[in-house]
């Protein structure tokens, strides 16, 4: 099923946010494992390190959209990158939406009193960084003016949230890593490939309001 995401609402996904979310079964389809271990994110995601990223939603040309952002070949960790705006966590006491809106300032120029929290995706653990990545979703009634940190963005992706619905550009390519073929799912978004914990985080996205509308419809 495609939804019809450009009537989608702001309540709609804050409702679909407050139901059970799909979790790993959803992520799993753009994993570049074979399977997602819900025992290794148990014990994993008890010591690790925190960050968030912001999957913000916006209206623009009578779409939803969704910002992504491509980071400079220049830096040290991740270069060239497509992902959500985002960070560590600064300090023990700052909350996930501190965090994503202290990250969307400082990287897009987003000015977090415009932000409205949604809710929240389900975190995903990465093990050989040990970070536990919490996907912070939220809204704007208008088009942020952005303003991209030069050090830390080196593109501007406004990505209409429909395209994420459309499965043809759920992709795969082959590659050899430690001199093993394996197969990377990816979202095809022009010229870019999103994949990891970023598409990751977009397939629950898109199962979980496909799941929800599925059900509202039987009611």
């Amino acid at each position: 099923m495609i939804l019809s995401t450009p009537t989608l609402s702001k309540e709609q996904i804050q409702a679909a946010l407050a139901d059970p979310r799909p979790g790993l079964r959803a992520q799993a389809l753009m994993s570049p494992t074979d399977r997602l271990d819900p025992e290794l994110y148990r014990k994993g995601s008890i010591d690790c390190r925190r960050a968030a990223v912001l999957l913000l939603l916006y209206p623009h040309r009578d779409e939803l959209h969704t910002l992504l952002i491509v980071r400079p070949d220049t830096m040290p960790n991740h270069p060239g990158q497509v992902a959500f705006p985002g960070g560590s966590r600064d300090e023990e006491t700052e909350s996930v939406l501190q965090t994503a809106l202290r990250e969307g300032q400082e990287e897009v120029g987003l000015e977090p009193a415009q932000v409205e929290p949604l809710g929240r995706l389900t975190h995903i653990y990465i093990p050989p960084s040990h970070f536990c990545i919490q996907i912070q979703v939220a809204y704007t009634h208008q088009r942020p003016r952005w303003r991209p940190s030069p050090a830390e963005v080196a593109e501007l992706l406004e990505i209409p949230v429909a395209h994420f619905f459309d499965r043809a550009n759920w992709q795969s390519v082959d590659v050899s890593i430690d001199e093993q073929q394996r197969t990377i799912p990816y979202i095809a978004i022009g010229g870019h490939k999103l994949w990891g914990a970023t598409a990751m985080a977009i397939a629950e996205f898109v199962v979980m309001i496909e799941e929800t509308a599925v059900s509202e419809s039987k009611e």
